[in-house]
């Protein structure tokens, strides 16, 4: 590469949207401040229709690809539906990585499944660098998880995947997942996920008590959840816990942030618990941090995670936050230091450490000031931008 050019890079990233969970969110921030770097970005991104409007910096060129169904969001369901729109997306990044080839020099792969197995080969025929992050632990659908997962085609895939220059880990058990997949441990890289400050940061009171008059609060304690609604996220465990925590506390709502298959179901879930006048659920929306900004308690309840974003975003904000004892999760908060840790699927748990912090709301406040200095510490944006300018050069040197 000459060494007079800026980095050139394209990020492939199917989620580019604020509002879509924390891996949307994560690839335009770090986009944007790697374009404010001095690095010279292209984003290819699956074009979606139905979200709300995304105010991107016109500094960063996005290429929506075409894929069918662009108005489901979500694919983390497995099915034929599922695997055909993701399908579609490969085959237009393959088209647009083929006609722009003299455009970059490297390619970063936001998620290391079907878009990095489908375009890994012809990228190594252009003579492309390509980086890929594994957002993802023990799910089966990316590097890390695949050598059970697929018999003889798993070993297949990962062999494949072995052509990749450097995997990204964002956790301890993603690394783990990888070292077990038979990829070498030169070609990993732990470099957690981030938050930009300048967007998530704690508000003073007055923008709090705002934000409560806006939304028609008048003194409830508010308790907040964000993320896609499936499954795995465990916020039918959720509604549970809340369940009973309604029946000590009458004066506090949970708001739910996100879209996704469950949502119907999980409203019958509040009906049938009667607690439907203490949950609102919100879909999706553009600026979280406004909604994190009125909160008093962040949860996050889920089976499954790699370095959830959500729960970074929270703890910057200042807020005390309830999570599971799993993935990236416990790379970040020590329970009773910087944050609560229960175990996955246990709603009484989830419900005495929701009524804790509802009762006592110094211990609360001490909490979210450790997660915040955590955050200022070790997750800040910046840093983190580097560390990946750092691993682009380096691999541009071989």
């Amino acid at each position: 590469m000459d060494s007079d050019r800026p980095l050139r890079v394209c990020v492939v990233s199917p989620l580019y949207h604020t509002s879509l969970g924390g891996v949307g969110r994560q690839a335009l921030a770090l986009t944007e401040k790697l374009e404010s770097l001095g690095v010279k970005v292209f984003v290819i991104a699956r074009k979606m229709k139905g979200t709300p409007e995304c105010v991107l910096s016109s500094r960063v060129s996005v290429h929506r690809a075409w894929a069918l169904r662009p108005h489901v969001h979500i694919l983390e369901e497995m099915s034929l539906s599922n695997l055909m729109i993701s399908l579609s997306f490969c085959f237009s990044t393959a088209l647009i990585l083929f006609r722009k080839k003299k455009e970059y020099d490297l390619v970063h792969f936001h998620g290391a499944s079907l878009p990095l197995i489908t375009n890994i080969l012809p990228l190594k025929l252009y003579g492309k660098k390509v980086v890929a992050k594994v957002a993802s632990a023990n799910q089966g659908t990316e590097a890390g998880s695949l050598r059970h997962k697929y018999s003889l085609f798993g070993q297949m895939l990962i062999r494949t995947l072995k052509k990749v220059d450097c995997f990204v880990a964002t956790s301890k058990e993603i690394k783990k997942g990888l070292l077990n997949d038979g990829y070498i441990q030169d070609r990993i890289i732990g470099i957690p996920n981030f938050v930009d400050q300048g967007v998530f940061h704690p508000s003073d009171k007055e923008l709090r008590d705002q934000a409560h008059k806006d939304f028609g609060f008048s003194g409830e304690t508010i308790v907040t959840f964000t993320g896609r609604l499936v499954k795995g996220k465990g916020i039918g465990v959720l509604l549970a816990a809340w369940g009973k925590v309604v029946v000590d506390f009458k004066n506090v709502c949970l708001l739910i942030l996100g879209e996704g298959p469950f949502e119907s179901r999980l409203k019958e879930q509040c009906q049938g618990l009667g607690i439907e006048k203490n949950v609102k659920f919100l879909g999706l929306v553009n600026n979280v941090r406004k909604y994190l900004a009125m909160s008093d308690i962040f949860v996050f309840p889920s089976f499954q995670e790699g370095f959830p974003n959500s729960v970074l975003e929270a703890m910057a904000c200042g807020l005390p936050v309830i999570a599971t004892r799993i993935g990236g999760i416990v790379d970040v908060i020590k329970d009773e230091e910087n944050g609560l840790l229960v175990e996955p699927g246990n709603a009484n748990q989830l419900a005495d450490a929701l009524k804790r912090l509802i009762c006592d709301a110094e211990y609360a406040s001490a909490l979210g000031r450790n997660a915040l200095k955590t955050i200022r510490k070790n997750y800040d944006i910046n840093v983190i931008a580097n560390e990946y300018i750092d691993l682009y050069t380096g691999l541009m040197k071989y």
